[in-house]
């Protein structure tokens, strides 16, 4: 059986010529720009790709990312997840059970709300802007102090292009990239709405605080 507890713990963890900003407010209000910047358009598709030097089957791991204001749908081989706005759906297909619960936060904590969320707290951010429009964030959590989040942003489209935890000895421990996005697709409704028909095999467990 995968761990699926390695991949929370992993993810809760996980989810930019020199031009310097200083301050940890710059690198949160970067952060919020690009979850404002998300929130505000129609729809947004990303293509992502997660790997670790953890011993976890469960990586690396594909998927797409589906998001439409709060509603998001996480598709990859061994997991996905439906987010409606009310309830999450996580769908384990090698189990074969969905577990329902009231709670928004995803296996993966990737999207632009729930890593300005991880971020605004606790952290000390570092920002610099590079020759191609990009922005490069350092975050040093200042509890776990040998763990460095090198996060890089497309200060175009704002949107998250990467993430890697490093250790102190600058070794990347685990990556988060963003293959591919786009926007405004009018995307359907039916794509953040579960339908247990779908999966009349599968066993349903309700897991409400």
């Amino acid at each position: 059986m995968r761990s699926r507890s390695n991949l929370i713990n992993f993810l809760l963890l996980a989810l930019f010529s020199f031009f310097s900003l200083n301050g940890q407010n710059n690198g949160i209000q970067l952060l919020e720009e690009v979850m404002n910047n998300a929130m505000n358009v129609e729809d947004a598709y990303y293509k992502f790709n997660i790997t670790s030097e953890n011993e976890n089957d469960l990586f690396p791991v594909s998927g797409e990312l589906y998001i439409k204001k709060e509603k998001y749908f996480i598709d990859t081989e061994e997991i996905d997840q439906i987010f409606d706005g009310d309830k999450l759906y996580t769908i384990i297909h090698e189990n074969e059970e969905i577990i329902v619960t009231s709670d928004s936060n995803t296996f993966f904590n990737f999207t632009p709300k729930q890593i300005f969320n991880f971020f605004k707290a606790d952290f000390e951010i570092e920002i610099v802007k590079n020759q191609d429009f990009s922005w490069n964030l350092t975050a040093r959590n200042l509890i776990q102090e040998d763990l460095v989040y090198k996060i890089i942003i497309d200060s175009n489209l704002l949107s998250i292009k990467s993430i890697d935890i490093k250790n102190r000895d600058n070794l990347i421990l685990s990556s988060f990239l963003t293959l591919s996005y786009k926007y405004n697709l009018s995307l359907p409704s039916s794509l953040f709405k579960f339908d247990k028909n779908m999966f009349n095999d599968y066993m349903l467990i309700e897991n409400f605080r």
